[in-house]
């Protein structure tokens, strides 16, 4: 059927359509049947195929559930490739992993013997005087954890700690936030000798560390304060 196409006035613009673009040359087959335009006043989407896959004979899903950050579910492309490490698991799976491993325990036990008597786990007498109380016992724990974890920072980074001293001192009062009485405020005071001599920043740094892993500075709810003597230098935390 011919359609003679001018201008068209729609009130809100005017749309100029020439020649070029309709005229003897438009291909047949591009316009719809009149047998269809007169049966069907309305053509409806039919429903989208989805071709078979061909190795696995199944419908790919449209997406697939992926675990996102902040513990929400999104929505990802099937067709988006997952990158894999060279065990072949996807990098979420193996974030999964490293996160469901299971932290090192370590345990300790004392006893106390009917003579006041404190021994360790394997029967050994601690050789703690009995006039003690646990506040002291604390007190001495606190200085041997830093020192001990002073320790390691430092043969992990290549120095060796001579000979050490060390003093502590604790107030146990009220809390303002409960009421109890509890420890408040720690000074630990710690001289020791390192070998060599480390760089200001890096001294800095393993101090830091030995104060973070002493886990039993880390359990008072009041975190203690240090103050160290290192080859004459004083620093205090």
């Amino acid at each position: 059927m011919g359609v003679g196409l001018g201008s068209l006035d729609g009130g809100l613009g005017r749309v100029e359509l020439g020649e070029e673009l309709v005229g003897a040359g438009l291909d047949p087959r591009l316009e719809l049947p009149a047998q269809i335009l007169a049966r069907d006043r309305q053509l409806v989407p039919g429903t989208p195929r989805f071709d078979l896959d061909d190795r696995d004979r199944r419908v790919p899903a449209a997406v697939t559930a992926d675990v996102a950050l902040r513990l929400r579910q999104r929505t990802q492309p099937s067709h988006v490739p997952q990158r894999t490490t060279q065990s072949g698991r996807t990098l979420a799976s193996e974030t999964m992993r490293a996160v469901a491993v299971k932290a090192k325990e370590l345990r300790f036990a004392i006893e106390l013997t009917p003579d006041g008597e404190l021994k360790e786990e394997h029967g050994i007498a601690l050789g703690t005087p009995v006039e003690w109380s646990a506040e002291h016992l604390l007190l001495a724990a606190l200085v041997r954890c830093s020192l001990t974890s002073l320790g390691y920072h430092a043969r992990f980074k290549g120095f060796e700690i001579g000979p050490a001293t060390g003093r502590a001192r604790a107030l146990v009062t009220k809390r303002q936030s409960d009421d109890r009485y509890a420890v408040v405020d720690t000074e630990v005071e710690l001289e020791v000798a390192i070998e060599p001599e480390p760089q200001p920043g890096a001294l800095t740094e393993l101090l830091a560390l030995a104060e973070r892993d002493c886990f039993i500075g880390s359990s008072l709810t009041a975190k203690p304060s240090f103050r160290w003597t290192v080859i004459g230098l004083t620093i205090a935390a």
